[in-house]
C-alpha cells in the first residue's frame, strides 16, 4: 500500500517554514542538553550512591536533579509545538499508532519527578536510605525517551504505518528497527558524557564539595565524560551506515550541507576531547553546546532527508499572518528570562525542600 494515501493533508503556516525549523532547533538544543544532564548526572549519582550512600558528589548531583528536570520539561514544550507546526499531520498520526505508550508518558513524567524529589528529600536524613527511589525516577526516563524515539522515528518514516492493520491497538513501537537502536544508543551515551560533565562542573564550583571530594568528582567527572564521548563516536559511526544507502551517500558527499554539518560535527569533538582529557570542565561545556548544536542541525536535515519521497515542509501553504509569530517571540523571551533564573538557582546551592 502507498503510505501517502495514509497522510493527512498539513495545516498552512503564517511564515516562511524556516522560522518554525530555526526555532525548532534553538529551542531542542536547550532542551536535549537539559535531558542529558538529567539521565546522565542520575544515572552518575545511582551508582555513585550504590557503591556509598554518603558519598558527597553522588549527593550533590542528586540533589539537583529534580528542578533540572522541570527544566527539561520546560525547555522541551516549545521544540514539540514547532515540531508540530510543521510536521504534525506526520507527528500526529505517529502518536495515534503508539497511542497507549503516549498517553503513558503524562503518567511517568509524574512518577519520575516525584521520585527524584523523594530521593533529594531523603538525602537530607542523617543516614539516608538506599537510592530506590532515584533508580525508579530514572526508570521513568528511560522509559518515556524509548517512547519519544519510537514516535519519532514512526513519524520519520511513514513507509512503517501499513503495521496499523496488523496492530490497531496503539501499540506500535518501532524500537527494533535497523537505525533506531543506534540512535537510542547515541542518546543513551550522549547523557552518560553530559552527565559526567556536569558532575565535573558541580565537583568545580567552589562550597559545593569539601576540597578533596571535589578534586576527586572533577576527576571521575571528566573521565566519565571523556571516556562516554569516544564510545558515542563509534555508535555514531554504526548509526551512520545503518541508514538507508541513499541517505547515507547524501552524508557522503551527496548533499552539501549533510556532508558539512557531519564533518563539523566530526571536527568539533577534537578540541571537546582535548579539553576533556586536560580536565578542563569549563571549556569542554562550551564545545558540547558547539557539537551539540551541530548535531541538532544535522538530525533536521536527516529528518527531511528521510521524509523527502512523502513530504516537504518547504511546500506548505503560508498564510503571511505575521502577528502571532511576534506575540510567541515575546512570549518566548519573557519565559526564557524566567527560565534563565530558574536555571541560576539550580547550579547554586540547593533551596528546594
Amino acid at each position: 500500500m502507498d503510505p501517502t494515501a495514509l497522510m493527512p493533508v498539513p495545516d498552512a503556516i503564517p511564515v516562511g517554514w524556516g522560522w518554525f525549523e530555526g526555532l525548532n532547533i534553538l529551542t531542542f538544543v536547550a532542551h536535549i542538553i537539559m535531558v542529558n544532564i538529567l539521565l546522565g548526572g542520575g544515572l552518575l549519582a545511582a551508582w555513585l550512591a550504590l557503591a556509598d550512600r554518603h558519598d558527597p558528589l553522588a549527593r550533590a548531583v542528586a540533589n539537583k536533579l529534580p528542578t533540572t528536570f522541570a527544566l527539561a520539561v520546560n525547555f522541551g514544550v516549545a521544540p514539540l509545538l514547532f515540531l508540530q507546526v510543521l510536521y504534525g499531520h506526520l507527528f500526529y498520526t505517529s502518536a495515534v499508532l503508539s497511542a497507549v505508550w503516549w498517553l503513558s508518558v503524562i503518567v511517568l513524567l509524574i512518577a519520575g519527578y516525584y521520585a527524584l524529589y523523594i530521593h533529594q528529600h531523603r538525602q537530607k536524613a542523617e543516614h539516608p536510605g538506599s537510592p530506590v527511589f532515584l533508580v525508579f525516577g530514572l526508570g521513568m526516563v528511560l522509559c518515556i525517551s524509548l517512547v519519544l524515539t519510537s514516535v519519532l522515528a514512526t513519524m520519520e518514516t511513514p513507509f512503517n504505518w501499513t503495521e496499523y492493520f496488523t496492530n490497531p491497538q496503539g501499540t506500535i513501537l518501532t524500537f527494533f528497527k535497523a537505525t533506531t537502536v543506534p540512535r537510542y544508543l547515541h542518546f543513551l551515551l550522549a547523557s552518560v558524557a553530559l552527565g559526567g560533565l556536569f558532575a565535573a562542573l558541580v565537583a568545580d564550583r567552589p562550597g559545593q564539595l569539601p576540597l578533596w571530594a571535589a578534586e576527586q568528582g572533577r576527576a571521575l567527572g571528566m573521565k566519565v565524560f571523556t571516556s562516554a564521548t569516544l564510545v558515542q563516536m563509534a555508535v555514531g559511526l554504526w548509526w551512520l551506515m545503518a541508514l538507508p544507502r541513499g541517505i547515507l551517500l547524501q552524508f557522503m558527499g551527496g548533499d552539501l550541507l549533510a556532508s558539512g554539518l557531519l564533518l563539523a560535527g566530526v571536527a568539533s569533538t577534537i578540541p571537546l576531547l582535548l579539553a576533556g582529557f586536560a580536565g578542563r570542565p569549563r571549556s569542554a561545556t562550551l564545545w558540547v553546546v558547539v557539537t551539540v548544536s551541530l548535531m541538532v542541525v544535522a538530525r533536521a536535515v536527516l529528518r527531511n532527508l528521510s521524509l523527502a519521497p512523502y513530504f516537504s515542509p518547504r511546500h506548505l501553504t503560508v498564510t503571511g499572518e505575521v502577528s502571532p509569530l511576534v506575540l510567541f517571540l515575546v512570549s518566548l523571551g519573557l519565559g526564557l528570562i524566567a527560565v534563565g533564573y530558574m536555571l541560576r538557582l539550580a547550579v547554586g546551592p540547593s533551596r528546594e525542600g
